[in-house]
């Protein structure tokens, strides 16, 4: 359970992505004061955790009223993923999650609130997707592997925006690279895994 559970928390905070947001989250708060800026990571983070648990505890009850299939999602979440997974190891990561109205409208005033850099641009869709393929409750420890991954990367979200102004100091443009492109290779594993299941619960016949 340990290691499920330290996998998951690793994949979510890879998608959330919230170290490539601090330069977003420094112009937003440009201006602010210390105190309103902390509130504002706090909210950020509260976000983060609420939706993820959200979409975590209840993705399978929406598929299923929707009429969707578990195996369908998985498969196009993976393909979500890949999308973004590959996008990151060419440095490209900006460009396919957040568009050049998100990411204006996150570097001022109207980007102080939970949309657009709580959701989507942290709570996107990847990371959603895998909470809400990830999540069935079958039995009573599932819900911890649910409920603990979602808070714990709030949480890490939460105190990347309460230090964004010390930590910017050693996390320089190269450091997020490197980090980014190595982030992309353990999100491309995740997807192929994530379409290969989708694919095994459509087409009974590969699983044989």
């Amino acid at each position: 359970m340990w290691v499920l559970l330290l996998k998951k928390i690793v994949t979510l905070f890879a998608l959330v992505g919230p170290f490539g947001m601090i330069p977003l989250f420094l112009q937003a708060t440009d201006g602010l004061a210390l105190a309103a800026r902390r509130n504002y990571a706090r909210l950020l983070g509260v976000t983060v955790a609420v939706a993820l648990v959200g979409a975590g505890l209840i993705g399978v009850e929406i598929l299923e009223l929707l009429g969707l299939s578990l195996g369908g999602m998985r498969v196009g979440g993976g393909i979500i993923v890949l999308i973004l997974a590959i996008a990151m190891v060419l440095g490209q990561e900006k460009a396919v999650k957040q568009t050049a109205a998100e990411a204006s409208a996150a570097a001022h005033r109207q980007g102080r609130g939970i949309v657009p850099l709580g959701i989507p641009l942290l709570a996107g869709p990847g990371a959603l997707s895998y909470m809400m393929t990830h999540g069935p409750l079958h039995q009573a420890g599932d819900v911890a592997l649910v409920v603990i991954p979602g808070l714990v990367v709030g949480a890490i979200t939460w105190a990347t925006f309460y230090f964004s102004g010390t930590s910017q100091r050693w996390l320089t443009p190269a450091m997020l690279n490197v980090i980014e492109r190595l982030t992309g290779f353990l999100l491309a594993g995740l997807a192929i895994d994530m379409m290969s299941m989708g694919l095994k619960e459509l087409f009974p016949l590969l699983a044989g």
